[in-house]
């Protein structure tokens, strides 16, 4: 697993995702964040937004991106809303940052990663329709060698999982069990849906 891409690294389980891959050996690993801040020995990209086809498409051309091994998409919002108290443009944006953005990823395949890794957020109407992108992804791509597969996660201690209260598992602990999850899968695990322990979930 020598070159992964971490898309949306700035903090919560994104950083402790690139945190824990620079930890094995022989992995370089590049991250998309906000902030222009450098993480220590990580290649950083900042100014990537996966709401945008213009900023990926700017992004899959850029020398740091290419010939990668493993993408990890992180990238997610979202909240307590109660869908029936959610107006269309807010569910509009739940959509296209947790489902049109990893879509939008889709456009690094052509000279990228043979495995991907999605990172399903706790929001019941984008996690089955993100859910169902990686399985569609998986079935389209499986032919070219690509492994597609979505992790649940689980609680986790960061900002979006307090929102639901205390006692969430650790960030660190958490991308500890994601990296070994990618760094064991193989072709027959396309398509899979893992959970963050590595048992799997059924669809």
């Amino acid at each position: 697993m020598p070159k992964v891409l971490v898309i949306g690294a700035s903090r919560g389980l994104g950083l402790a995702l690139a945190k824990e891959l620079q930890t094995r050996t022989s992995t370089t690993v590049v991250a998309t964040v906000r902030s222009t801040a450098p993480l220590e020995g990580i290649d950083t990209l900042t100014d990537v937004d996966i709401t945008s086809d213009t900023s990926i498409t700017k992004a899959a051309q850029h020398p740091l991106v290419q010939n990668l091994d493993v993408i990890i998409i992180n990238a997610a919002i979202g909240g307590l809303d109660a869908l029936t108290a959610t107006s269309p443009p807010i569910l509009e944006s739940y959509l296209a940052t947790n489902v049109i953005g990893p879509h939008r990823v889709g456009s690094f395949k052509s000279t990228q990663s043979p495995t991907w890794m999605w990172r399903t957020g706790v929001y019941s109407v984008s996690k089955a329709a993100l859910n169902m992108l990686a399985v569609q992804y998986a079935d389209e791509l499986k032919e070219e060698g690509f492994v597609v597969v979505p992790v649940h996660p689980g609680w986790v201690a960061t900002d979006m999982g307090s929102l639901i209260g205390e006692g969430g598992m650790e960030p660190s602990v958490i991308a500890k069990s994601i990296v070994d999850i990618v760094e064991g899968l193989k072709k027959d695990d396309n398509a899979k849906f893992f959970r963050f322990d590595g048992t799997l979930m059924p669809w």
